[in-house]
């Protein structure tokens, strides 16, 4: 085995639920410092190779060690149903180990609203681990969460001249690290080609409908969903602004400069546009000017959209609560504290606010009072938002289900279990309900009963939500692509590939155009029919 290099950074994870994070870390510290610099797992190690001895080998060659810590950290099992953490082989355990006796940074990374273990949860051995600061790093606010933590490794890391250049296949014969696997999984070196879930076509080759009608650049990555009115296309960007952009021909029209990332999706009513944002407040800008109207003040930063019914706008916040806001003056109405914070974009129907909470709630509440109405509890948080059809709600939990409840008493009706978490917000027409996965399926369920109908396999996690007009589903995929469905069968119809994962923004279809944000910073227009350009 070679000679572990010094003066790295060791990124220590499950893949069962940080996977991803850890990727789109890995990417950002190569960039920062230099490709050597990283070292995510011990996956390349030879078969006969004693694997404790092996990682004190990797781990003596590192300067700090980063211990991501999803949900479920402490309480992931093997396949034999014991819990990991109690197994001293596991590579966590050995990993942190490690890294404790030697003595050297270890910084606890809290993914996606994670809490620090206890004492009490930790095996003997890694007590120490609780005593260590930890930093948050969560999907909503990934690129400040990222350079905050850049600047600090910068004061622990020794200053160290390398590339940073873009990762090279290996050659034949070459064990992959599991760093290499993730981004082959993302996307980056190959995607999902059929339904079946095959695997072809190389990242760096489109297919033959690869150019937009028009992308228009911001100046960071886009979670935001594009809101369309008329012949303008409005959107939010994590370079703190938000955009007025002509749904034709991709000029800008306006902008609206924030005091932080735009990463709620925009809502327009009566003339004007209203957002989140992750300078802890709701904007309500002139929707033909970009002219502030008014602002709302919260304690949080907000991911959650709002959602304008009646003159009042609902939004959710990461102070754990979610505010009702009269939208001729911009004043509170009511408010509605939960367990923990609001990323659910609340939806308004028959008079009743639904949304769902990170404390593993999903709400009814009443629209006049937020007097809350009934509450059911899932097995872990609801970042998904809910569709609601006559009697019936549906709604995605990290708990991998996707839940049909009694949208008046709250009653379960069904539930169907996914490979992982459901972030997507369902879309239901005609009695089939459309979801996407962090298993990386798209699935085509019937609504009524739950029974899956089809699913059509992508590269990676889809947190995107459908969208369905003239037979074909609209969803983007982490794995840098945009996919056109057959709704009947599942079937591709077309796929454009972005430079980035496209993440929580989800497709908008109007006048034969889709509209889509991606984390490459841009905005793309895509022929609906054909994903070419017109």
């Amino acid at each position: 085995m070679d000679e572990p290099a010094k003066s790295r950074v060791f990124l220590s994870y499950r893949r069962e639920e940080t996977k991803h994070a850890a990727g789109r870390l890995a990417d950002r510290i190569a960039e920062r410092f230099s490709s050597s610099q990283v070292f995510v797992d011990v996956d390349s190690i030879p078969p006969g190779v004693d694997f404790s001895e092996a990682t004190q080998e990797a781990v003596s060659g590192c300067d700090v060690l980063l211990a991501l810590i999803g949900p479920r950290w402490t309480t992931i099992e093997d396949g034999e149903g014991r819990r990991r953490l109690d197994d001293p082989e596991d590579f966590v355990v050995l990993e942190l180990r490690a890294a404790l006796d030697r003595g050297i940074p270890v910084i606890p990374v809290l993914v996606d609203g994670a809490q620090m273990p206890k004492r009490a949860e930790l095996p003997a051995g890694l007590e120490r681990f609780t005593r260590r600061n930890a930093v948050r790093l969560d999907a909503e606010t990934f690129r400040q969460d990222v350079g905050w933590l850049l600047d600090e490794l910068a004061k622990i890391l020794p200053a160290q001249t390398g590339d940073a250049t873009e990762a090279r296949p290996a050659p034949a014969g070459t064990r992959l690290s599991r760093r290499a696997a993730l981004r082959l999984a993302g996307g980056m070196l190959a995607v999902a080609a059929s339904g079946a879930g095959a695997w072809g076509v190389s990242r760096s080759v489109r297919s033959e409908r690869d150019a937009p009608i028009w992308s228009f650049t911001t100046g960071d990555e886009v979670y935001s969903s594009p809101a369309v009115l008329g012949d303008v296309v409005f959107v939010g960007s994590s370079d703190k602004h938000l955009y007025a952009i002509n749904a034709g021909t991709g000029e800008e029209i306006w902008r609206y400069a924030t005091d932080g990332a735009v990463t709620s999706s925009p809502a327009v009513a009566d003339g004007v546009v209203y957002v989140g944002c992750d300078d802890k407040k709701v904007h309500a800008v002139d929707a033909a000017t970009g002219a502030n109207r008014w602002i709302f003040r919260t304690g949080g930063a907000i991911h959650s959209s709002p959602a304008v019914d009646r003159g009042v706008a609902y939004i959710g916040c990461r102070d754990n609560n979610l505010y009702a806001i009269d939208v001729a003056a911009g004043e509170r109405r009511w408010r509605f504290r939960g367990g923990d914070w609001f990323n659910s974009s609340p939806v308004v129907a028959d008079g009743a606010v639904y949304v769902g909470c990170r404390d593993r709630n999903v709400y009814a509440l009443d629209a006049g009072t937020g007097e809350k109405r009934w509450s059911y509890t899932t097995e872990s948080t609801v970042d998904s938002s809910a569709a609601v059809r006559g009697d019936t709600l549906w709604i995605g939990s990290d708990d991998h289900s996707v839940y049909a409840l009694n949208a008046h008493t709250g009653d379960w009706i069904w539930a169907f279990q996914a490979g992982m978490g459901v972030v997507s917000t369902p879309l239901v027409v005609d009695r089939v309900l459309y979801v996407g996965s962090d298993d990386k399926n798209l699935y085509a369920l019937d609504a009524t009963t739950g029974r899956e109908r089809w699913r059509h396999r992508t590269g990676n996690a889809i947190r995107s939500s459908p969208a369905l007009a003239n037979g074909l589903i609209y969803v983007g995929s982490r794995d840098y692509s945009v996919y056109a469905l057959d709704t009947k069968t599942g079937e591709q119809r077309w796929r454009f590939a972005t430079q980035a994962p496209v993440d929580d923004s989800s497709p908008v279809v109007a006048k034969g155009v889709v509209y889509v944000g991606s984390l490459d910073h841009r905005v793309y227009a895509l022929d609906a029919a054909t994903g070419a350009q017109t």
